[in-house]
C-alpha cells in the first residue's frame, strides 16, 4: 500500500498542545474482549465487541434520572478545521481520559478525572482536506493506540498518550487487486474502524458514488493491508452470475460499508452489514439479485474468507440498505415451527422497516417483524425464507408490489414507506442482555418520488450518471422501538416529533437515553418508553450517547455537531460541543 506523504499538517506531527497526561494500562485484547467487566469505561465504538451499547452502570436511575444536570461542556468548534456539523461518533474513555472525533478527523484527548470539566490535553489534526466533508462515525482504541479511518480513504494509527501519528496509509483510493477500474478515487471510510486480534477491518463507504463495495483487513503493526473482500462479486467470483446486466454494472455496483461492524470472539469474525446495489432507484439497470448488497455477512478476521451470508432484498430499489449495525445476541429463541433454544444471533433494525433475527453461526433466518409504522413496499417477510413474500427467484427483475416500485416507465408519482431514509441508517441499537430486550432510536414517514431517469452506462462498464430523481419526504419523524429478542416481538413504540439519527442507549438503571435532531438528549422509561428527562442543546444531535463512571460517579455524554432542518422548516443551529451530563 502507498503510504499518505503530503496530507498531514504540522500540528498533527507535533501534535501535542498542553502536557501529556500519564501514560497508564493499555487497551489490550483481553480488555476488550471483557469490555463488559468495566463499566466505568467505554473502550469500543459501541461499547463491546457484539455492539451492545448497554451500560451496567445504575446510579443514573428511574427515579433521580430528573435531576440531571450538565456537569460541564467542551467546544470541538476549531478554526483548523472549520466549523463541523455532521458529527455522528461515539467518544471513548479510559480511566477518566476521554478521546473524541471532530473537525473531519481531529482528534482531541481530554483529563475528565476532576468530574466538573474537561481539560485539553492534546489535540491531533489529520491533515484530511476540509474539501472531503466533515462526517465522522468513530475511531477505535487498542493497545497503545487510536485508530482513525478518514474519508480520504487513509487509515491512521495515533498514538493515544502523546498523539504522535505512528504510521499513516493510503489504504482506499490506492491500486488493489481486483479493483474494477472504475471510480476508484471516489473510495472512501465513513463508518467507525474495528480492531480484534492485531487485525484492523475498515470499510469503502463510497458506495453512492458509483464505487465497488469492499471489506479489508489492515495490520495494526504496520498499516499494510493483509486481505480484502469485493461485497460486489467480479468475474469468476461466486455470486458474479447475479449482476445479469450486459454492462459490466459489478464495477460501480455499491454494497458500501459506511456503519461499524461487530466482531464474534469464538468464531474470530467481522459481521456486520452491506449497502444497497447502485443505481439505488435503477433496478433496470442492474437486474439480478446484485449479491452481496443489502447482506449480512461474516468475514474471517484472518483471512476475510465469507463464512455466511444471509440478503435482505433482492434486486432492492427504495435505497434500504442494510449496511447498519448488526448487534451479537446469546439468548433463548422460539418462533413458529421452531422450539425454544438457546442461539447464538445476529439482530439487525433494517432500513426497509423490520427487524431481523438471523442464526450467527450459518445465517439462517429466524424471524423478522415490522418495528416502524407503516410499510408498504412489500406484503410482508416470508417466515421460512426471510425474504418479501413477492420475490420470485425465475425473476432478473423483481417487481414487487408495482404501485411502490418506481420504474423507468413511470410518469405518475409513488410513494413507498418506509420513507427512503430509515427505518434505521448508522443509528445504533442498544440491547439489555437482563431484560432480553433491544432498542432502537430511529426515523419513520413515507417518501414519494415524481420521476426516475434512467442511467447512462459508461462505454468500458459501470455507471456513467445515476438515473435521476426527484423526491418528497412525508411526514418525517422519529421512532423508538423495544423488542424482545426471545421472540422478536414488538414491545413498545413512541413517535418524537423530532427525527433520531442518535440510536440508543439502555442502562441499568432502567433509563433508557437518546438524542434528536432538533438538539434535544432524552431520557425515557425503558419498559413503558415514558419521558423522564430533556434538555435542548440548541445543536442538533446525531451522535449516540455514551455513559461512564469516575470515581463511582456516573456519567452520560454525547456530542452535539449538526444542522437540523426541522418539520417545520426552520434550521438549528450549527455547531460541535461535548455535553456530559451527571446527578
Amino acid at each position: 500500500m502507498k503510504r499518505g506523504l503530503a496530507t498531514v499538517s504540522a500540528i498533527a506531527l507535533s501534535s501535542v498542545l498542553g502536557m501529556v497526561g500519564p501514560a497508564f494500562g493499555q487497551a489490550t485484547q483481553e480488555r476488550l474482549n471483557n469490555a463488559d467487566s468495566e463499566p466505568e469505561n467505554w473502550l469500543i465504538p459501541f461499547q463491546n465487541y457484539s455492539s451492545h451499547r448497554y451500560s451496567r452502570l445504575d446510579e443514573i436511575n428511574r427515579d433521580n434520572v430528573g435531576n440531571l444536570k450538565v456537569a460541564f461542556a467542551f467546544s470541538l468548534d476549531d478554526p483548523l478545521r472549520g466549523d463541523n456539523n455532521d458529527n455522528e461518533s461515539p467518544i471513548l474513555v479510559d480511566n477518566g481520559i476521554a478521546w473524541v472525533e471532530a473537525h473531519s478527523g481531529m482528534l482531541y484527548r481530554l483529563d475528565l478525572t476532576s468530574g466538573n470539566d474537561a481539560v485539553l490535553v492534546w489535540k491531533a489534526d489529520s491533515g484530511i482536506d476540509p474539501e472531503e466533508g466533515t462526517r465522522t462515525r468513530g475511531f477505535a482504541m487498542y493497545e497503545d493506540s487510536l485508530i482513525q479511518n478518514l474519508q480520504d480513504g487513509r487509515v491512521l494509527r495515533v498514538d493515544r498518550d502523546s498523539g504522535e501519528i505512528i504510521w499513516d496509509m493510503q489504504i482506499a483510493r490506492a491500486e488493489s487487486e481486483g479493483h474494477s477500474g472504475v471510480n476508484l478515487q471516489e473510495e472512501g471510510f465513513a463508518s467507525n474502524p474495528l480492531v480484534a486480534n492485531g487485525i484492523i477491518q475498515v470499510g469503502n463507504s463510497a458506495g453512492d458514488a458509483g464505487t465497488r463495495g469492499w471489506v479489508a483487513g489492515v495490520d495494526f503493526e504496520t498499516g499494510e493491508e493483509v486481505w480484502r473482500f469485493y461485497t460486489v462479486p467480479g468475474p469468476g467470483e461466486p455470486g458474479h452470475e447475479t449482476w445479469e446486466d450486459d454492462h459490466e454494472a459489478w464495477r460501480t455496483g455499491g454494497a458500501a460499508i459506511w456503519t461499524g461492524w461487530s466482531f464474534d470472539v469464538e468464531q474470530d469474525q467481522f459481521i456486520g452489514g452491506t449497502a444497497q446495489p447502485v443505481p439505488m432507484f435503477d433496478p433496470e439497470f442492474r437486474p439480478g439479485d446484485n449479491l452481496f448488497s443489502n447482506s449480512a455477512m461474516a468475514l474471517d478476521r484472518a483471512t476475510g474468507d465469507l463464512a455466511w451470508y444471509f440478503q435482505y432484498t433482492p434486486n432492492e430499489s427504495w435505497d434500504y440498505d442494510e449496511q447498519g449495525v448488526h448487534m451479537l445476541i446469546d439468548a433463548p429463541f422460539s418462533g413458529p415451527d421452531i422450539p425454544e433454544a438457546n442461539r447464538k444471533m445476529v439482530l439487525h433494525f433494517a432500513r426497509n422497516g423490520y427487524v431481523y433475527l438471523l442464526d450467527r453461526t450459518n445465517g439462517t433466518f429466524l424471524t423478522a417483524t415490522q418495528y416502524v409504522e407503516d410499510i408498504n413496499w412489500t406484503a410482508g417477510i416470508d417466515p421460512k425464507t426471510g425474504l418479501p413474500v413477492e420475490y420470485d427467484p425465475n425473476l432478473a427483475l423483481q417487481t414487487y408490489i408495482p404501485e411502490t416500485r418506481w420504474a423507468r416507465a413511470d410518469t405518475a408519482a409513488k410513494s413507498v414507506c418506509p420513507t427512503h431514509r430509515g427505518g434505521t441508517r448508522w443509528q445504533p441499537p442498544s440491547y439489555n442482555p437482563d431484560t432480553f430486550t433491544a432498542y432502537i432510536g430511529s426515523e419513520d414517514g413515507c417518501t414519494t418520488i415524481d420521476r426516475i431517469v434512467p442511467s447512462l452506462t459508461l462505454a468500458d462498464g459501470g455507471i456513467d450518471e445515476q438515473g435521476r430523481y426527484t423526491s418528497r419526504v412525508v411526514d418525517i419523524h422519529g421512532n423508538i422501538a423495544a423488542v424482545d429478542v426471545r421472540t422478536g416481538e414488538l414491545l413498545n413504540r413512541i413517535s418524537t416529533l423530532a427525527q433520531n439519527e442518535s440510536g440508543a442507549l439502555d442502562t441499568a438503571g432502567g433509563v433508557l437515553f437518546t438524542a434528536l435532531l432538533d438538539g434535544t438528549f432524552k431520557a425515557y422509561h425503558d419498559e413503558t418508553l415514558e419521558e423522564l428527562y430533556s434538555f435542548n442543546t440548541g445543536i442538533g444531535i446525531k451522535a449516540p450517547p455514551t455513559s461512564f463512571a469516575i470515581d463511582g460517579k456516573q456519567y452520560v455524554a454525547v456530542i452535539a455537531g449538526s444542522t437540523s432542518i426541522e418539520p417545520d422548516g426552520s434550521e438549528v443551529t450549527s455547531g460541535s460541543m461535548l455535553f456530559v451530563f451527571t446527578l
